[in-house]
């Protein structure tokens, strides 16, 4: 896992709870951090704006831990497609 991700993730979870990061670890589930539905729904818009990316509905329903979290995060990331390398375009 990325420590670049997770500690991302980690600082929006204790920004959306209003929590030290320290006291979240990967293990930790949303029901031990005492997050809503609400506090979910506000995560979840902060994490596609940090990352940039969409995170589909199913996979959000799903989530239940930081791990959960950071392993999602990184398996979109890692299924984004490279920018173009600036080879013409065929057909122009």
């Amino acid at each position: 896992m990325s420590n670049t991700v997770t500690g991302k993730v980690i600082a929006l979870i204790a920004k959306t709870k209003k929590i030290p990061p320290e006291t979240i670890t990967l293990d930790s589930t949303f029901e031990e951090l005492k997050m809503d539905s609400l506090d979910g729904l506000d995560l979840f818009f902060e994490l596609e704006e940090a990352f940039d990316l969409s995170i589909p509905d199913d996979s959000a329903r799903s989530i239940q831990s930081v791990r959960s979290i950071v392993e999602e995060l990184e398996r979109l990331l890692s299924n984004r497609i490279a920018p173009d390398t600036g080879s013409p375009i065929q057909g122009l």
